[in-house]
């Protein structure tokens, strides 16, 4: 959301700060899963339930959760 009221504002170098580091984030958690299984459960581990993934997408298993978990941490977002 801040990115883009930053560049809604006119306030490009703002947004261009908030996307490098948005941008990290995004390609660590889009390395363990196939889009959206990876957000989702970090939204869940960060208490924001978005509820059952449809088919054909299949929840993570321990080991894809535990490295969602550890991305977040990594990025300060969970302890």
């Amino acid at each position: 959301k801040a990115l883009v009221s930053a560049f809604d504002a006119g306030k490009v170098s703002e947004a261009i700060a908030w996307h490098k580091k948005l941008f990290h984030l995004s390609r660590d958690l889009l390395s363990v899963s196939t889009n959206p299984i990876p957000l989702k459960t970090a939204m869940k581990l960060l208490g924001r339930d978005t509820g059952e993934l449809r088919l054909p997408l299949w929840p993570l298993d321990t080991t894809g959760e535990t490295k969602v978990a550890a991305t977040l941490q990594a990025y300060g977002l969970m302890k």
